[in-house]
């Protein structure tokens, strides 16, 4: 069984990650999980906590729920784990849901969140899973930013067509269903 980090961004999609946790995880898989402060918004850290057995890491620079101390508190034989941890132990880092502001920081190499700054260090496979508005995953700079990553060899995954979340509109920018995405 493999070691998964999970990347998380916003968007309303995020609540079909907490089934791709659940179904990893019963497949023996190990899940770590990395939110962007704004997924948080749609679905909490609790949840996937419960579900891996592991606290949910957010930004190196908050306090650490696992240990109970901010990072400079920590002894020197327990140092925090940050972003290059992170990716070292994993085998496949899959950011899904993908947002088009992820999307695009993943595309440019901006690192300004735990998430962002991990896949930027990350030497193990990097799998993306869009989700979006069909008029945004259409866009030319969306498709553009879909072809540099694809350039630099991250996975990038078509998303799915059908019933969006946004005010019930059709077209491609769906999340693949979870079990698609194991």
């Amino acid at each position: 069984m493999g070691r998964l980090l999970l990347g998380i961004s916003g968007g309303i999609a995020a609540y079909k990650a907490l089934e791709l946790v659940r179904l990893a995880t019963q497949e023996g898989h190990a899940v770590r999980v990395v939110q962007t402060p704004t997924s948080q918004r749609f679905v909490g850290a609790a949840s996937f906590s419960a579900l891996t057995g592991a606290p949910v890491l957010v930004d190196e620079f908050e306090r650490d729920p696992a240990r109970g101390a901010f990072p400079d508190q920590v002894p020197p034989d327990h140092e925090p784990l940050n972003h290059l941890e992170l990716v070292r132990n994993a085998d496949v880092f899959l950011v899904a849901p993908c947002s088009a502001n992820t999307l695009a920081k993943l595309a440019h190499g901006l690192a300004d969140s735990l998430l962002t700054s991990a896949a930027l260090a990350a030497t193990c496979p990097v799998v993306v899973a869009p989700a979006m508005n069909d008029r945004m995953w259409a866009h030319p700079a969306t498709r553009t930013n879909v072809a540099l990553l694809r350039a630099r060899g991250t996975t990038v995954l078509d998303p799915g067509a059908g019933r969006l979340a946004s005010q019930g509109e059709w077209g491609a920018g769906r999340l693949p269903e979870p079990a698609d995405l194991l």
